[in-house]
Formats: C-alpha cells, structure tokens, sequence
C-alpha cells in the first residue's frame, strides 16, 4: 500500500527543506512505497491530503510543524463529515510547535512509526466568525485557545519575515487590553470574567510551549479547559513564563467538559481571536465542540 506523504518545506523556518532528505530516507523504511508532495500556502496541505484521499490513498502522512499537521487534520473532513473514515493520518513533527512535543521530532519520529500502533483520537472542533462576519469552522488535534495567544498566531500567522515568537508574544502584550468574555460549558458552568487566555487542551501544550493541561488525553472524550485570568501585563507575562517552565498557576480556573461555548460581552471593545494548533482560526463568538474518536491516529 502506496502512503501519501505531505511536507512542507518552509517549517521550523526552513530548516525541514535541509532535513528532508534524512526524513525521506527514514520514512522509506517504514512505507516501502510512498508518494511525497510539497505543501505551501494556507489551505494548500489540507487540499492534498483531501485529494489523496479521494482517490484511494489509506495512509496519509504529514511531516512539519502545528500548521502543516492541523491543516492535514482537516483534510481528512469534507463539510463537517469524513472523507474514509477507515485511513489513517500519521504524524512526524518537524517543527517547533506543540503537537509531540518533548518526543522524537524529524527523521527520529519518522523511524518510531514502525513501532506505533495506530488508534482512534478524539479531535476538537471550533465553529467561529471570520473577522468579516462570515462563518469558519476548523478541526484541531492539539489545543485551540482565545484571547491573547489568538493574537499572537495572527501575529505570527500574517508576518512576513521569520517569525520570532518571543518577540510576537512581546508585541501582543504590550498591545493587550482588558477582555471580558462569557464562558458556557456543559455541566452548568456560565460565567462572564476577565482573562487573558482561554485553552481548550486535547494535549498538554498550547500556545509555543504552555503547557497547561499536563493530564490531557487525545482519548478521553473530553477538553482540559484552562482558564487564565486577566490582569496587569506583568502578572500576565509571569503566568505564561510559568507554564512554559511547566510550572503550576494557582490563578488558573480549571475545567473538563465536552462542549465549550465563548463569547464576548457588551463592554468588550476589540475582536478577540481564535486559533487552533497555532493558526489564527476567526473571532469570537465560538463554539468549541468535542468529535470524540473522529480520526485513526499513527503517532
């Protein structure tokens, strides 16, 4: 059986085009016969992994970073309904995102497949507004998240240049304002508060290296929902620089629920954005959906 193989070649700010060659040679050894295709532009990967799909392909799998893995996601979905259910989406990250992280990356994480077992994962699944007001909805694997980490992907996402997420964390939090949300989960919770960020986990990392849901299971049919408060930017800097040492933040709020409904409040004068595996997905109002065992996952 032929796998189909998407990369791209710009990840990790191009340092996957100079490994390429060693993670071809390590994927042949596991998928004898394969067929490789770059990938560019937004939309881009999602659209061959679509057409692989459509024509016959059962073992589809995706080198890079969060973008190029979130895109390959969706690409097993057409109109909220998948496209085989019976393929499988196997997964070598290359770059420096969240998905894998602290595991094997590159050539060494395509080496590790042959001993991977494949299994049924829950994905999350956020319909928001396009800051147009048009609807967009998107699937993710990792964790999506709002408020100002939503900034910081569209930061990231839009910037012409290589992209330095410190200094994009920099910006985004000197420009950073007050925000009050509502929050609505199953369960009973509602609430209307002020916060910095809200994290819907399916892993343990968001957000470049948050890690705020340590316990998280892509299988257990439910999010690990953290809520971060708002406040002065100094407290706010201190929480993030908190979880990206892995330490605990007492001021987090925490939630487990399946569905997650967030919008923002009268007094709210910005757009307040979303982002799914670190792409900037629209602007609440959104609602954050679990798809419990929606993909077969080789990891």
């Amino acid at each position: 059986m032929k796998a189909f193989v998407v990369f791209n070649p710009a990840a990790n700010h191009g340092r996957l085009k100079r490994e390429w060659p060693a993670i071809a040679a390590a994927l042949k050894t596991v998928f004898p016969s394969l067929l490789a295709m770059p990938s560019g532009g937004r939309g881009q990967t999602a659209r061959l992994v679509r057409d692989a799909l459509r024509e016959g392909h059962m073992e589809i799998v995706a080198v890079g970073g969060d973008g190029t893995i979130n895109e390959a996601v969706n690409g097993f979905f057409e109109m909220g309904a998948p496209v085989f259910p019976d393929a499988v989406l196997s997964v070598v990250p290359a770059g420096a995102g969240d998905i894998g992280r602290g595991g094997a990356r590159g050539a060494a994480a395509a080496l590790r497949l042959a001993r991977a077992h494949v299994r049924p994962v829950d994905l999350g699944h956020v319909a928001c507004l396009t800051p147009e007001g048009g609807a967009a909805t998107r699937f993710f694997l990792g964790a999506a998240s709002l408020g100002l980490t939503g900034d910081i992907a569209r930061r990231l996402n839009r910037s012409r240049f290589l992209p330095l997420r410190g200094a994009q964390e920099h910006l985004a939090l000197a420009a950073w304002r007050a925000c009050r949300v509502r929050l609505m989960a199953d369960g009973g919770h509602d609430e209307i508060d002020g916060i910095s960020a809200v994290a819907v986990m399916q892993g343990a990392f968001f957000g470049g290296g948050l890690k705020a849901a340590p316990g998280a299971d892509h299988a257990d049919g439910a999010f690990d929902i953290a809520v971060l408060p708002g406040g002065p930017h100094r407290r706010i800097g201190r929480m993030f620089r908190d979880l990206r040492a892995g330490r605990a933040v007492e001021e987090a709020r925490r939630l487990r629920a399946t569905h997650l409904t967030a919008a923002p409040t009268l007094d709210t004068s910005r757009p307040v954005w979303v982002e799914t595996d670190g792409e900037a997905a629209g602007v609440l109002p959104a609602s954050f959906e679990m798809a419990p065992q929606a993909l077969r996952l080789r990891l």
